[in-house]
């Protein structure tokens, strides 16, 4: 029986479309040495819908900009190539994590809005640690729980049995996830990243930001998505439904980033004075 429900969820994710040929071949003019910002942005004006998802994202308040971009050329510019790049890859997904996801039981966008806090936390806790990529852990953030997207409805059908598990037996809520349903989000996550063509970091990112040992490499990215994972757990919005989210920092993560629990709260404490999170409740940056 379990085998099969892991069977009908990954063939959901078997039947999601690769990462758009437009989006591919911009990422590519990207890695360009002799790349163009006016072609950059010619490139990305052919698609309506990811012009607006560029400016709408490079506009965010969440994304640390500090004026408002009203053409392309202006939002390519203030972001950075590296930025773009992480708006390009999160785009097939965006607008999927600001649904409602009603077996997580999550209102209209608080899985985007928890995606947001972990990405920027992500990005803080890199440079902190003086991880080289402070980009790369900033997308991991953003798309470490893409597998509750597909998860959602497998949940539903769960949904009382997972919540018993959660409270009566304090587990994890990707622990239960492998007990009741064969596979967790973040597993299934790393599928939709192999899915899309991401690199081997980001795909283990995401598949081990529970358990970021078991990356094949560079386990150190999904450690700061884990840690910063569980800091988000203290910017949500007053509101929000956090039963089936997970914000346990596991052991390994420590071991990997050389940290104890000292130097864990210093960092907590230093994230919370930085301004990152002026409103308390909410994942965006001071303009």
């Amino acid at each position: 029986m379990l085998a099969q429900k892991v069977e009908g969820i990954l063939q959901s994710v078997a039947g999601l479309r690769p990462m758009p040929a437009n989006v591919t071949r911009i990422l590519r003019e990207i890695d360009k040495s002799d790349v163009s910002i006016g072609m950059l942005s010619d490139f990305i004006s052919l698609d309506q819908a990811l012009a607006a998802q560029v400016l709408q994202m490079s506009n965010s308040a969440s994304l640390g900009c500090a004026r408002t971009c009203s053409t392309l050329y202006e939002a390519i510019m203030q972001v950075g190539l590296g930025r773009l790049k992480t708006i390009l890859l999160a785009s097939p997904a965006a607008n999927m994590m600001n649904r409602s996801l009603r077996g997580y039981r999550f209102g209209e966008g608080e899985l985007w809005h928890h995606s947001l806090v972990t990405a920027v936390a992500s990005e803080w806790l890199a440079q902190a640690l003086r991880y080289p990529n402070p980009e790369e852990a900033y997308v991991s953030g953003l798309l470490h729980d893409i597998g509750k997207l597909f998860l959602d409805q497998f949940v539903l059908s769960n949904y009382s049995r997972i919540v018993e598990y959660v409270e009566r037996y304090r587990m994890q809520l990707w622990q239960v996830e492998e007990k009741l349903l064969g596979i967790d989000h973040a597993r299934l996550g790393g599928r939709i990243a192999e899915r899309w063509n991401f690199p081997v970091p980001l795909v283990d990112a995401i598949r081990f930001h529970h358990y970021p040992s078991f990356a094949r490499v560079n386990p150190q990215l999904p450690a700061v998505v884990n840690i910063a994972n569980s800091f988000a757990a203290d910017y949500q919005p007053v509101n929000a439904n956090l039963g089936l989210f997970s914000f346990q920092v596991h052991p390994e993560s420590l071991n990997i980033l050389k940290l104890d629990a000292a130097k864990l709260e210093k960092l907590k404490t230093g994230m919370r004075s930085s301004g990152l999170f002026p409103h308390g409740s909410t994942g965006e940056k001071s303009p």
